[in-house]
């Protein structure tokens, strides 16, 4: 079983009951400082383990909701998949719920569920108004289309439902790249007695095992991992998406602290330049003139810097995009389309946030050269454009492709011809499909069928039209029958009967049930040509009735059994032997008397194994005779 890890960020006004719903999902209170139980607010991020299913396991982050504490706020949300945004029933939307909204929209997060607490305290009335609040505040982003849920942490109602949403939510969400190189930001940094110095944070990317080598970074500070955790578990390897406490052994770990980098050598440099693209928000209502302080917040970092306006010399609240650049005053790591948040040190307040365009820029000149400049890094090279457009959309025709890009024929041509070449983008059937895309299906495809034969053994397969039309949503079916066509060649896969299933899989008993299973079968077989009914057997033998069914076709499909009416099995030893006995003592043909006499069984069950030869094709009646075929 392939196990999909996700990071959950839980986000809103401070006293909207984070820390209650966090522990209505997942048991654990995640506010764990004095201080925090003492004020009753969360200072620090909070972190709970919140296994939904046994192949999707997820981590919640509950940070602070106080405005004072927005640099923990930012620290605890980078990285996560999916956003709960908190709003209190009885209060409706609040300052840092508008301020937490507008720092999520800046990093990228695509998926959420607004969830409304303390719904036992509202009536009707109220409960509309919170929707109006809510729609208003949400109006033209991407959180217009999150479902909202209405909740009571203390009650628990709402809550499976809402377990039920995540759930659905994530289990078609792409998960973080474990392929890759290995990096964690770092957001906490603790000392064991016995054990030495214990980093923690989300995994980025990649993946790391006891033993390997990394880097902090900045200082450049070589480390070796002597143990790991995740959620208080020992493990020998974590992944992208998993909440890790790692024990290093060596560097100088009087100079760490949060914002520093975890990643693997020769990999990673540090930077202090930064070109970016820049969107302000609409709660922003201030100017900021050319070179002003600002805080940089990326991962977990927060850095003092300049912000660098290469188009205008003072910046306000403006819905387009703002090509620029952020000089600081440290160096942290960063990389190429990493989001990012800009506020103002004083007062303190959010100004803007969006992508790093390149980590390493340099001194440029004022002017429209280098907005241009800047414009075409951010787009990038033909290549880069056509593979990120179709690593987005995952699949597009030549022509929707064209009409996409808004690249010269001969240009596109050329990039097509160069891409096909090195094989990062194959033609399918009339689609150019990404690599990443092609082996994101296959490996769909193969973690549906391993879970499937794991939670089903006793069925043939997935039925093949049910396969490609769990892919309808992401690519053409074409791509998807081509694919599984694929694997069928290179013997992965087999298609038997329109079901499609791993190879080297055989439909079996499942392993709790087998001897039970078992046992039915050697009933049947005991109970020669008159045997009891199969409901009556089975339950006999305590199995579950959910598996009644799938059980009974399994017999059928594996040519064990002889249906001969109702819920009457016979064994096919048995069928195969009465076929025989009436061979031996029979002429070319034979009356249902002379069946009867030589089988010596009633005729509630001839008339049905004389009718089951027919159809199987030994018999054929004429009149009251049968004739051997």
């Amino acid at each position: 079983m392939t196990i999909k890890y996700y990071t959950i960020g839980m986000a809103g006004h401070i006293d909207h009951g984070k820390t209650t719903l966090t522990k209505a999902l997942s048991g654990i209170d995640t506010d764990t400082l004095k201080e925090e139980k003492a004020r009753k607010i969360t200072i620090e991020p909070g972190f709970a383990p919140f296994p939904l299913t046994n192949d999707l396991h997820t981590s919640i982050v509950d940070v602070p909701g106080h405005e004072k504490l927005i640099r923990q706020m930012i620290a605890g949300v980078a990285g996560i998949d999916l956003v709960l945004l908190v709003i209190a029933g009885d209060e409706g939307v609040m300052p840092q719920t508008r301020e937490h909204f507008e720092i999520l929209s800046f990093l990228g997060i695509e998926k959420g569920i607004i969830v409304v607490t303390k719904s036992d305290l509202i009536d009707d009335e109220m409960r509309l108004l919170v929707e109006e609040d809510i729609l208003e505040l949400t109006n033209s982003s991407v959180f217009e289309h999150f479902p909202m849920h209405f909740v009571d942490s203390v009650s628990s109602a709402g809550i499976e439902e809402l377990k039920s949403e995540i759930t659905n939510l994530l289990k078609d969400t792409p998960v973080k790249s474990s392929q890759g190189t290995f990096r964690m930001p770092i957001d906490h940094i603790f000392t064991v007695k016995g054990q030495g110095t214990v980093v923690r944070g989300t995994v980025y990317e990649g993946e790391v095992q006891e033993g390997d080598e990394l880097i902090v970074q900045p200082g450049n500070d070589k480390v070796k991992i002597r143990k790991l955790q995740v959620h208080k578990q020992d493990v020998h390897a974590a992944r992208a998406g998993q909440r890790a406490a790692l024990n290093l052994s060596g560097g100088s770990k009087a100079d760490w602290k949060r914002g520093h980098v975890l990643v693997e050598p020769n990999v990673y440099s540090t930077t202090d330049t930064i070109d970016l693209v820049l969107s302000t928000g609409e709660g922003w209502k201030g100017k900021l003139k050319q070179r002003s302080l600002v805080k940089f917040y990326s991962g977990t970092s927060e850095v003092m810097g300049k912000l660098v306006l290469f188009d205008r010399n003072e910046l306000d609240n403006n819905e387009d995009q703002i090509y620029c650049q952020v000089r600081l005053d440290q160096e942290i790591v960063t990389k190429r389309g990493d989001r990012f948040i800009i506020r103002r040190p004083s007062p303190e307040e959010t100004i803007g946030g969006g992508e790093v365009i390149d980590p390493n820029g340099s001194v440029y000149r004022f002017g429209t050269e280098t907005i241009e400049r800047l414009k075409s890094k951010h787009e990038g090279t033909p290549v880069e454009r056509v593979q990120q457009l179709l690593n987005k959309v995952g699949s597009m025709s030549e022509r929707e492709l064209k009409r996409s890009i808004g690249m010269e024929e001969e240009i596109l041509q050329h990039t097509l011809g160069e891409l096909l070449s090195e094989g990062s983008i194959e033609q399918i059937q009339d689609y150019l499909v990404s690599d990443s895309t092609v082996q994101h299906i296959k490996f769909n495809i193969m973690n549906k069928l391993q879970n499937f034969h794991s939670e089903y053994s006793l069925r043939q397969g997935i039925p093949k039209a049910e396969i490609v039309q769990s892919f309808q949503s992401e690519v053409n079916p074409k791509i998807v029958n081509s694919l599984l066509e694929r694997c069928v060649a290179d013997s992965t896969v087999t298609i038997t009967d329109q079901f499609v299933h791993l190879s080297h899989f055989k439909p079996h008993y499942p392993e709790k049930w087998a001897k039970r299973m078992a046992n039915v079968l050697t009933i049947l077989v005991e109970a020669q040509l008159e045997p009891d009914d199969l409901q009556n057997i089975y339950n006999a033998q305590q199995l579950p009735e959910a598996l009644y069914h799938e059980f009974k076709y399994y017999l059928l499909k594996t040519n064990q059994v002889v249906m001969l009416f109702d819920e009457i099995l016979l064994s096919r030893k048995a069928f195969d032997s009465a076929v025989e006995n009436l061979r031996i003592h029979t002429d070319s043909s034979f009356t249902v008397q002379d069946a009867k006499t030589i089988l010596h069984t009633s005729r509630k069950f001839l008339i049905p194994i004389l009718e089951g030869m027919d159809a199987e094709g030994y018999t054929i009646r004429e009149s009251n005779v049968r004739k051997w075929v």
